[in-house]
């Protein structure tokens, strides 16, 4: 990857997936890194590793003008919460108030004003802030996480890949790909108000995840659709709050089995932007292959 820009990069999220593949690739170019983290034990843990990291919370505006003084770039990656939208406008708030360049911005595939999904309809408003606030910008529109797979993890290992998409298709997509995406657009540091949507190499419905998955993991898996209120149900009994279960329910029952909000799109912006093809499921499946069925069955 060839820096062209050699100004200090911020990105929050950093604890998470995307964020984290994306610090590690910034670093490895020999990029100037700052990372914003929200908690005490999480900036010591990016000091002892020598990565600049300073403590603000997304809610916390002054703070966060203060973290990114110095700032010429701001990767903006938000947590799926309540409070996302109102942390994003508040990030967005605090890059113009320190100075900050440009933001890129970790959105998704199907941000939408009106989404049933509270967490598309808040990185929608983010986008809007961005758009608005003055400031260079890129903002990366992924498609599904090949990662959110992990959640069925169960089920899998079981030979079932239980679902309430149907036939609705959806252009999964490594989260090392965005992570390679974003870092490149970062490492460019050129911001025309580039809006790239970001897929995998194929659109997969319900009983074609299920085949990628048996193809990487070297096993049968079948697809199990469930009506959307069971598959809520079945989301409630894994872990999953009310609120994130509601949410996926409309995500996979609504959204993605009609296809609503651009959910189906399919691009090679991946290939575009980095030089090199997007990861298959299967793939992905085949790397985390003892993630997914656990040490011992993938022996």
């Amino acid at each position: 990857m060839v820096q062209h820009s050699d100004g200090v990069i911020a990105v929050t999220g950093a604890t998470g997936d995307v964020g984290g593949q994306t610090v590690e690739r910034l670093l490895g170019a020999g990029a100037r890194v700052r990372v914003i983290a929200r908690r005490p034990e999480q900036v010591d843990a990016f000091t002892t590793q020598g990565i600049d990291a300073r403590l603000a919370d997304l809610g916390d505006r002054a703070a966060l003008t203060a973290a990114l003084d110095g700032v010429d770039q701001l990767f903006l990656v938000t947590a799926a919460t309540p409070r996302q939208a109102e942390h994003g406008r508040t990030a967005v708030d605090a890059a113009r108030a320190a100075g900050v360049r440009a933001v890129v911005h970790l959105s998704g595939g199907d941000a939408a004003e009106h989404s049933p999904m509270p967490w598309a309809a808040a990185i929608w408003q983010v986008d809007e802030s961005i758009r608005a606030s003055g400031l260079e910008r890129t903002i990366l529109h992924p498609s599904g996480f090949m990662t959110n797979l992990v959640a069925s993890m169960p089920a899998i290992r079981r030979g079932i890949f239980p679902q309430t998409m149907g036939r609705g298709v959806i252009g999964w997509i490594d989260t090392a790909d965005i992570a390679a995406v974003a870092a490149t657009v970062l490492l460019r540091g050129d911001h025309t108000g580039a809006e790239p949507v970001l897929t995998g190499p194929e659109l997969l419905d319900g009983p074609g995840v299920a085949r990628g998955l048996a193809e990487g993991l070297g096993r049968p898996v079948r697809y199990l659709h469930l009506p959307s209120r069971v598959f809520r149900t079945v989301l409630r009994a894994s872990g999953v709050d009310a609120w994130q279960a509601e949410g996926l329910r409309q995500q996979f029952g609504r959204v993605a089995r009609r296809g609503l909000d651009g959910v189906d799109a399919f691009t090679d912006e991946v290939e575009r932007i980095t030089g090199e093809p997007p990861r298959s499921l299967a793939d992905w499946a085949r790397r985390h292959r003892e993630e997914l069925l656990g040490p011992r069955a993938a022996a």
